[in-house]
């Protein structure tokens, strides 16, 4: 039995292109080739026109700029720019009847159409295919998430004329996303479970819930997307402001101390605020900023038993002096060195007990 050639087409927003985006695409075809029965020769991405009725939709020349960056390194999906080209909104339906009609053409070599056609509309054309003397059919199916399949179920979203066209005439390619039931979601539709054997449900065993929306917001408020996106395509979004997205910097802080630290901070508001101190920071700042001189203090005692003489530590001295104390208290005292493995804890009258290794605890806890 010889396996359907396909091209898998996704329609969308894009805005901005996500790994999760891309992903779909390899979990697609991964399925489809094990299942012997098909083999995936393509993958086109078709972002929407500027006029869809999305709010705030970021313009057509922004999203393209993205995907052609997303995908400058993939081997084998490609961007068609069809969409965004004309002069108006066009249905899923249309787009998909628009790329088989002009994939039909190419492969049955109909008045030499590649001469009379926009080379910007043969950019999605699959390498292999214009190269390739093989006219055996290949179909284009639409791959989606289950949320889109869900949409086709809600009524006055989609004309089931629409619906019937797509899931009957091109088929789909359906993604699972966690705690979606792509298979109820068929049941219950009429016009789905007419169609069902031209649907193909793909469970992603890999849950990656990464949303566009979740991603604008996060640009918005100046946090991270790193690992979410193509590196070129985030470097893209800083370097022309969208989606209000702005570039962090390093300052300097001056403390009391006189210690300088580096923080990040963007040019609208300053996060350090939210940062929680470890024991180990609690206990570097304690010596810095007011060590008392009459509160207990530790002693470290040389690993060399025979030699008596404790120094100074000469850093811990050195803070002293930069604080206003002159006096450094008693001059064999040296502040704990955690990578010592016996301490002796000394309090005010000099009475001091030796802790050993087994019961030693972080001097911030003593």
């Amino acid at each position: 039995m010889s396996r359907t050639r396909v091209i898998l087409m996704s329609c969308g927003s894009y805005d901005p292109p996500t790994n999760m985006h891309l992903r779909m695409f390899e979990i697609a075809r991964d399925h489809l080739h094990r299942m012997g029965t098909h083999i995936v020769v393509g993958g086109v991405i078709s972002p929407v026109h500027e006029s869809y009725s999305r709010k705030e939709l970021t313009s057509s020349s922004h999203r393209l700029a993205m995907l052609r960056l997303a995908l400058e390194n993939n081997d084998w999906i490609r961007l068609s720019s069809w969409e965004c080209r004309q002069n108006s909104w066009s249905k899923t339906k249309i787009s998909l009847q628009h790329h088989q009609n002009l994939l039909n053409s190419i492969l049955s070599e109909v008045n030499d159409v590649k001469n009379g056609v926009d080379i910007e509309d043969l950019d999605w054309i699959p390498e292999s295919i214009n190269n390739d003397l093989d006219s055996t059919p290949i179909e284009i199916k639409l791959l989606c998430g289950a949320d889109l399949l869900e949409t086709f179920t809600i009524p006055g979203v989609w004309a089931d004329e629409d619906v019937e066209t797509i899931v009957g005439q091109h088929g789909l390619v359906v993604i699972t996303r966690e705690g979606s039931s792509p298979n109820k979601l068929i049941y219950d539709s009429d016009i789905l479970s007419k169609n069902m054997h031209n649907i193909i449900v793909v469970t992603e065993w890999i849950p990656n819930e990464i949303s566009s929306t979740r991603i604008r917001r996060a640009l918005r408020r100046n946090e991270s997307v790193k690992y979410l996106l193509q590196d070129s395509v985030i470097d893209y979004i800083y370097q022309h402001g969208i989606y209000g997205a702005k570039r962090t910097s390093s300052i300097k802080l001056n403390l009391s101390s006189n210690i300088e630290m580096n923080v990040l901070h963007s040019e609208s508001e300053f996060l350090s605020a939210f940062l929680t101190p470890s024991p180990i920071d609690v206990l570097m700042e304690s010596p810095v900023d007011n060590f008392p001189i009459n509160l207990p203090l530790l002693k470290s005692i040389n690993e060399n038993p025979n030699d008596s003489e404790i120094q100074v530590n000469e850093k811990f001295m050195s803070i002293f002096s930069e604080n206003g104390n002159d006096s450094v208290p008693n001059s064999n005292i040296i502040y704990p060195d955690l990578s010592q493995q016996v301490v002796v804890v000394a309090n005010e009258s000099e009475d001091s007990q030796i802790i050993d290794e087994g019961t030693a605890k972080p001097a911030c806890l003593l």
